[in-house]
C-alpha cells in the first residue's frame, strides 16, 4: 500500500515550501536572496471562495441581517454595484489626479447612501475579507525560512484595503507579523506594481540592497513579474490560483458552475505539491487528478465511514481489496488527522473467490453462467470450478475460449462443447462439484476468523455497486452455520441493494445510482473502470485460498499484466489523494468549524470525478483511456480502459456515436463512452455544455473562433473591436493562451493608456509595426457581432498596397 508520512501540513514547517512545483526553483538558493518580497491576495493569501467578487455578496448577506442595506436590494444586486462602485472610484482618480488607485472608503461613496449604511458596509468588508482568508502555507513556509536565514520580508500589494487593514486580515488568518518588516500597498502609494512604481519604493526603503538580490513572488504577470522586471527585480511567477482555459477547474465551471467553491483554492494548492511524483507528464496529469478529483471523493467516502463508526462505536472497518490498496491508508489517514480511534484491516475477497463458496450446488442455471463469460478458456473453467482436469478428453483443448469448442469437433462427431457440457452435467464430477463446493467455502470461512476473529461481524467498505461480494459473504457465513450481523458501506449503490436490504443486509450507499439517483451516483456505477484501477496496486484479484503446511490460509492471487509508467502512474495518482486529505484537514482547522466536512454534501464533492466522466479534457481522455482495465472474474481479461472500436461507429457523428455506446456489451462493449468520444472528438462535449451554460450565447462562437486560431499555429493576433465585447473576446484570447499585443479600437485614441497587457494602435499603426517586422502577414482576431462587413472592409483597406495581406479570423457560427 502506498507509504505516506501521516505529518500534518503546517505553515512553520520550514521545508514544505520546497515541495512546491513553482517554489521549488528557489530550493538551495535561499542563502543568495537578501530581499524576499510577496504579493499577498492569491499568493500568500487564498480565499475560500471561487471568485474574489463572492465576498461582496457574502457582506449583503451579512449587511441585510444587520440593518445596513436596504432589503430591496439583493445579494447578487450588491455584488454587481460594488463591482461597479471601484471602477467608477477608479475613473474619477484617473481623471482627478491621473493615478487609478483607490481606497476602500473612495468605492463606498459610489454606492447611495440612502440604500445602506457605507461606514458599516466598509467595516463589514474587512471583516469578511478576514473571514474568508487564510494563509498559503507554501508561501508561509518560505518566509519562514527566509526569516530563519535573517532575510528581510516585504509585502507588496494593489489593493483598495488600507495597510492598517491588511494588517487585520493578516493577523486573523494566523500569519505571525513580527516576520514581516515592510508591508506597501497601492492604496497608500498611489501607484500599483504593473508600472514598477511600488517596486521602486521597495528599493527605496533598502537602498543597500542590490535589485538582483530581491525576488519577489506573485500570482500576476504583468504586475509581479513585468513590473518587478522594469525596477531590475527577479520576479517569479506563482500561478496556483490564475486560471486558463486547459484548468480543471474551468471545465468543472462549464459543467456545473462554481464546484466546492470553498475548497477550490485548496484543491489548487494540493496539486502544486506534486514535486515528488516524478517529472514525466503523466504522472504530473495523475498526480493532480488525484488531488483534484480522486481525492476529494474518496476523502468523502472517508468521512462519510468516519461519521457512521463514530455514530454506531464501530471500531473495525474492512475495505475490500483490490481497491482497499489505496482506501486502507486513506480511511487511516482520514481517522487519523480527525482525531478517532478506527482500526482498518482489508479483506482479500472478489467475485470469483465467494463464487463457489456461495453456492449450495452447481446446477445448470451456475454452468450456463459460467460457459457464457466471454473469452473464458476451458483451463480456466476447470481452475474455477476446482474439479481437476480430465486430460483424456479434453488436454488438447485446454487453451480454447469456450465460445469457440463450439465449432471444434471431437473424435465421435460432438462438440467439445456439448462433450465439456454433458461431462460437467455427469454424476461424477457433480460429487466432485459438491466436494469443491464444500472446500471453498471452509477455506473462505477459515480464512474470515483467522483474520477477522468473527467471520459474521465483517464491517466492509467498497466502491460499489449491486453488493454482489457482500450478499455472497453473507450467504456463505450463513450456510456455514453462523448468523451474520454484518454492515456494507458503499460509495455508490443501484436499485439492487434495496432488494438486499428486503432479505435482511444492512447495507447502505453513500450514493445512489438507481431510481431517485443522483446524476453523480449513475455516471459513477456506469463507468467504474479507471477510478477503480486507479485505487488498485500491484498484484491482481483474489482467486481462491489455500492452505499451507503450518495450518495458515493464504489468498491467492492472479498475476497483473502492468507497465512500469501506467504503474508509476497510478502511484502518482494515489500520493496526490493521499496529498489531498492533508490539505483538506489544514483548511478545516484554519477555519474552525465554518467549513462543512465533505460528508455532509457528499453529491457535490462527487461533482469533480462526474465532470472527468461525462466531460474530459482530450488530456484526460488520453491519459485515463490508455490505462488497461483487467477483469479476473473467471478469466484474465485484460483491455484499454478506452479500447479501438470499429471506423463505422463514427462516421454519423460524436453524438451518434454516444448513443450507439447504450447497445448490450456483445454489440459494442465501451467502458467510458465520453472518453472515447472526446479521443476522437477533442472538444464536441465541452462546446455542447457550454453552449447550455450559456444559454446558447456567444461563447460558444469565441471559443470556435480560438479553436480555429490555435488549430492554424497562430499565437498572436492583433485585436479589432470595440466595447464591452471586444474586451471580452481579449480576455477570452488571453484565457487560451494567446498573445494580443495591440488592440485596434475605432473609439479609442492610440495614444490611451492600456488596462491591460496591450497596447491602443491604429490601423495605420498595426500596418508600419507589421511591415516593420518583417515577419509573415499579420492575424487580426475581429470581435464584433455587428460590423460583420465593416470591420474585415477596413483592414483589408488599411493593407491596400502592402506586400502583406492580412488574415482575419471573425467570430462566424
Amino acid at each position: 500500500m502506498p507509504k505516506e508520512l501521516h505529518a500534518p501540513i503546517s505553515p512553520t514547517d520550514l521545508l514544505l515550501w520546497e515541495k512546491d512545483r513553482y517554489l521549488s526553483v528557489l530550493a538551495g538558493k535561499i542563502q543568495g536572496i537578501r530581499l524576499l518580497s510577496l504579493d499577498i491576495f492569491d499568493t500568500l493569501l487564498f480565499r475560500t471562495c471561487a471568485n474574489p467578487s463572492d465576498v461582496f455578496a457574502k457582506i449583503a448577506e451579512q449587511a441585510h441581517r444587520n440593518g445596513f442595506l436596504k432589503t430591496y436590494i439583493s445579494s447578487e444586486a450588491f455584488q454587481e454595484m460594488r463591482i461597479r462602485a471601484e471602477h467608477k472610484a477608479r475613473a474619477k482618480q484617473v481623471a482627478q489626479t491621473g493615478f487609478g488607485e483607490v481606497t476602500l472608503e473612495l468605492i463606498y461613496e459610489e454606492i447611495p447612501e440612502a440604500i445602506c449604511h457605507r461606514d458599516e458596509l466598509a467595516r463589514l468588508e474587512v471583516e469578511v475579507e478576514a473571514e474568508f482568508c487564510y494563509v498559503n502555507p507554501h508561501i508561509t513556509s518560505l518566509l519562514y525560512a527566509c526569516k530563519k536565514e535573517r532575510i528581510p520580508v516585504a509585502l507588496l500589494s494593489d489593493m483598495y484595503l488600507s495597510s492598517e487593514q491588511l494588517r487585520r486580515i493578516l493577523a486573523s488568518a494566523g500569519l505571525d507579523l513580527s516576520q514581516v518588516d515592510t508591508l506597501l500597498v497601492s492604496s497608500e502609494e498611489r501607484e500599483g506594481k504593473s508600472s514598477g512604481h511600488l517596486f521602486a519604493r521597495l528599493k527605496d526603503i533598502y537602498p543597500q540592497i542590490d535589485s538582483q538580490s530581491i525576488v519577489h513572488i506573485g500570482d500576476n504577470i504583468a504586475a509581479d513579474v513585468e513590473g518587478a522586471s522594469k525596477a531590475g527585480i527577479r520576479g517569479l511567477h506563482y500561478p496556483v490560483i490564475p486560471e486558463h482555459f486547459e484548468s480543471i477547474h474551468h471545465w468543472e465551471f462549464v459543467r456545473h458552475g462554481d464546484v466546492l467553491p470553498e475548497w477550490k483554492s485548496l484543491r489548487k494548492l494540493a496539486a502544486a505539491s506534486d514535486l515528488s511524483a516524478g517529472s514525466g507528464e503523466k504522472e504530473r496529469v495523475l498526480y493532480q487528478f488525484g488531488t483534484d478529483v480522486i481525492g476529494p471523493f474518496l476523502h468523502t467516502l472517508c468521512e462519510w465511514v468516519l461519521d457512521i463508526c463514530v455514530e454506531e462505536g464501530i471500531t473495525c472497518v474492512n475495505p475490500l481489496m483490490r481497491e482497499a490498496y489505496l482506501l486502507a491508508p486513506m480511511l487511516e489517514q482520514a481517522a487519523q488527522l480527525r482525531g478517532v480511534e478506527l482500526q482498518v484491516k482489508p479483506i482479500y475477497v472478489s467475485r470469483q473467490a465467494t463464487f463457489m463458496a456461495g453456492l449450495e450446488h452447481f446446477g445448470e442455471d451456475e454452468l450456463a453462467y459460467l460457459l457464457d463469460i466471454q473469452g473464458l478458456k476451458v483451463r480456466e473453467l476447470f481452475d474455477v470450478l476446482g474439479v481437476g482436469r480430465d486430460e483424456r478428453d479434453f488436454a488438447a483443448y485446454l487453451e480454447e475460449p469456450i465460445e469457440a469448442c463450439k465449432y471444434i469437433t471431437g473424435d465421435n462427431g460432438e462438440t467439445i462443447y456439448h462433450l465439456l457440457y454433458n461431462y460437467l452435467q455427469s454424476e461424477s464430477v457433480q460429487n466432485k462439484l459438491s466436494a469443491s463446493i464444500e472446500r471453498h467455502r471452509q477455506l473462505l470461512v477459515g480464512y474470515l476468523a483467522q483474520e477477522f476473529g468473527s467471520p459474521e461481524r465483517l464491517v466492509t467498505i467498497d466502491i460499489g455497486f449491486q453488493g454482489t461480494i457482500q450478499g455472497a459473504l453473507e450467504k456463505i457465513v450463513r450456510l456455514a452455520g453462523l448468523q451474520p450481523e454484518m454492515m456494507h458501506l458503499l460509495a455508490v449503490g443501484t436499485n439492487r441493494l434495496d432488494e438486499r436490504r428486503l432479505q435482511g443486509m444492512d447495507i447502505r450507499s453513500m450514493l445512489r445510482s438507481g431510481s431517485g439517483g443522483s446524476e453523480s451516483g449513475k455516471r459513477i456505477a456506469r463507468t467504474p473502470a479507471f477510478l477503480e484501477e486507479l485505487m488498485m496496486g500491484g498484484f491482481g484479484s483474489t482467486l481462491r485460498y489455500s492452505e499451507d503446511h503450518s495450518g495458515r490460509i493464504n489468498p491467492i492471487q492472479a498475476q497483473l499484466h502492468r507497465s512500469e509508467e501506467e504503474y508509476a502512474g497510478k502511484l502518482a495518482c494515489q500520493k496526490g489523494a493521499l496529498a489531498f486529505q492533508r490539505y483538506y484537514a489544514y483548511l478545516l482547522e484554519q477555519k474552525d468549524g465554518r467549513l462543512s466536512r465533505a460528508s455532509k454534501h457528499p453529491e457535490e464533492w462527487s461533482k469533480p470525478l462526474h465532470r472527468v466522466l461525462a466531460m474530459p479534457k482530450p488530456e484526460e481522455a488520453r491519459v485515463l483511456g490508455d490505462l488497461t482495465h483487467q477483469d479476473n472474474f473467471c478469466t484474465e481479461y485484460i483491455a484499454l480502459i478506452c479500447e479501438a472500436v470499429a471506423e463505422e461507429w463514427y462516421l454519423a457523428g460524436p453524438e451518434a456515436f454516444l448513443n450507439s455506446c447504450n447497445y448490450a456489451p456483445s454489440v459494442m462493449n465501451v467502458n467510458w463512452p465520453q472518453g472515447m468520444a472526446t479521443r476522437r472528438f477533442p472538444y464536441y462535449l465541452y462546446h455542447y455544455y457550454l453552449q447550455l451554460a450559456d444559454g446558447f450565447g456567444s461563447q460558444s462562437m469565441i471559443f470556435d473562433t480560438l479553436q480555429r486560431v490555435k488549430k492554424d499555429g497562430i499565437a498572436s493576433l492583433m485585436l479589432y473591436g470595440t466595447g464591452a465585447f471586444a474586451e471580452q473576446v481579449l480576455k477570452a484570447a488571453w484565457f487560451h493562451g494567446l498573445h494580443i499585443p495591440y488592440w485596434i479600437d475605432p473609439a479609442v485614441e492610440a495614444n490611451t493608456a492600456p488596462w491591460g497587457r496591450f497596447a491602443f494602435k491604429t490601423l495605420e499603426q498595426a500596418r508600419a509595426l507589421s511591415e516593420a517586422s518583417g515577419r509573415t502577414a499579420p492575424a487580426f482576431l475581429i470581435a464584433t457581432l455587428s460590423e460583420l462587413e465593416t470591420y474585415p472592409s477596413r483592414i483589408l483597406e488599411a493593407f491596400e498596397g502592402s506586400d502583406l495581406t492580412p488574415k482575419l479570423y471573425q467570430l462566424r457560427p
